[in-house]
Parts: structure tokens; C-alpha cells; sequence
């Protein structure tokens, strides 16, 4: 009883495991390939076009970093142009969420129908079935789970979600799991202000999905407490 109650009082979270996404060969692309990209948009000044050069040579970014579908292909033919639908995010959410989380899952040896709680934060793309209701759905998870979209919150939504999840967990003996993306397909800025131009070079296609639990006996297995 005593053990129990210390490790109660401790209330301590569990990382069970976390996964990235690894981008297939076909989204990756170059310097080069970003920069043709901006000039097939034909909106761009030469001016811009110098300037998105400049912060590539400096970013730090490799030649092979993911760009989505429908935007590179663009490339494909000299009359061709990109698909920034929302059927086009759509799938690149889809493409980049459900390979994290079945990842994820797979690491914590975790079935979609155990986890109690969902928070999926993506700032830029916010649809409407939710993010968190494509998730449950593909994975065919509870009909009861908690689920969470948090939009709006930029570099600070992974942070956040950590915290929302941890906060809920509090609440009931569970497990969450917790996803960090952004949708790139929708969000390129079609003007010449230099600020917003770094948007265009700087953002990859990515995402994490993290599964935690509050449940002492997982804590036997967790790679952080």
C-alpha cells in the first residue's frame, strides 16, 4: 500500500516510445530543385528568387531534404503545375501521420484500441474531418478516445501538446499518444516580402508521434520518465 501510494504521489509520465518520419526517395529534392520549383511559380521577382538562393546556401539544409508531391510535381514536365488542394495536404498529411504513428505503436508494442488519449498538433492545416478523426478512423482506434487538434501555435504546439497530454493522463490511468507535424503543400507564399520568403526554403516535409503512459508497470520498459 505504501509503495503504491509513493508511486501515486510521484504521478510520474512514461515515454514508451517516439518515431519520425522518413521521407521516400521520391520527395526528396536539391537546392536546385526547390529554386526551379520557386521560378516555375511565376510570381516570383528575380530579386526573390536571389534572396531564396542565398538563405538555401545558408540553411544548413542537404541536398536531399522532402518536399510533398503535389508541389514537386512541378518538375515533372516544363507545362506542369503544382497541387496545393486540399485534396493534395490531404495526402500528405495521411503519407506523413499514419507512417509515424504505425511506427510509433509498433516501437511501444501498443494497439491503436489501448490508447485513451489523442493530440495532433499542426499549425497551418486545420481540415474538417479533424486530423485526429483521419487517425482514428485508419486505425480503426476506440470510438471513445479523447481526442485533441491544436492549430495555430507554431513551434511551440509540440511543447504544448506534451503538456495537454501529460495534464489529461493526470486524470486516468492511460495511455496517449501524441503527434507533431506540419503540412507543407498547402503553405507557400506566393509574395516578394523578404520575411515571409524564408518560409519557402526553411520548412521540409516531417513529423513525430510519441506514445506515453502513465501506468507504473510501463515504466519498466520506458526510455524516459
Amino acid at each position: 500500500v505504501v509503495a503504491a501510494w509513493l508511486i501515486r504521489r510521484d504521478n510520474p509520465i512514461y515515454l514508451l516510445s517516439f518515431a519520425t518520419f522518413k521521407a521516400p526517395e521520391s520527395w526528396k529534392c536539391s537546392h536546385e530543385d526547390i529554386i526551379e520549383m520557386m521560378r516555375r511559380k511565376k510570381c516570383f521577382t528575380p530579386e526573390s528568387i536571389t534572396f531564396m538562393e542565398r538563405i538555401l546556401e545558408r540553411s544548413g539544409t542537404g541536398p536531399a531534404t522532402a518536399w510533398p508531391p503535389g508541389i514537386t510535381q512541378c518538375l515533372d514536365k516544363p507545362d506542369a503545375k503544382a497541387d496545393q488542394s486540399m485534396a493534395a495536404s490531404r495526402k500528405e498529411a495521411e503519407a506523413v501521420i499514419f507512417d509515424i504513428v504505425g511506427n510509433a505503436l509498433k516501437k511501444a508494442n501498443v494497439k491503436p484500441k489501448d490508447i485513451d488519449v489523442l493530440v495532433i498538433n499542426c499549425s497551418l492545416f486545420s481540415p474538417t474531418p479533424s486530423l485526429c478523426a483521419m487517425v482514428v478512423s485508419h486505425f480503426g482506434m476506440r470510438s471513445d478516445v479523447a481526442t485533441y487538434n491544436l492549430s495555430g501555435m507554431g513551434c511551440s504546439a509540440s511543447l504544448i501538446s506534451i503538456d495537454l497530454a501529460k495534464k489529461l493522463l493526470g486524470r486516468r490511468l492511460g495511455k496517449a499518444l501524441v503527434v507533431s507535424t506540419e503540412i507543407i503543400t498547402p503553405n507557400l507564399y506566393h509574395g516578394n516580402a523578404r520575411g515571409f520568403l524564408i518560409q519557402n526554403t526553411l520548412f521540409r516535409c516531417g513529423g513525430v508521434a510519441i506514445v506515453l503512459s502513465n501506468n507504473w508497470l510501463d515504466g519498466r520498459r520506458a526510455m524516459y520518465k
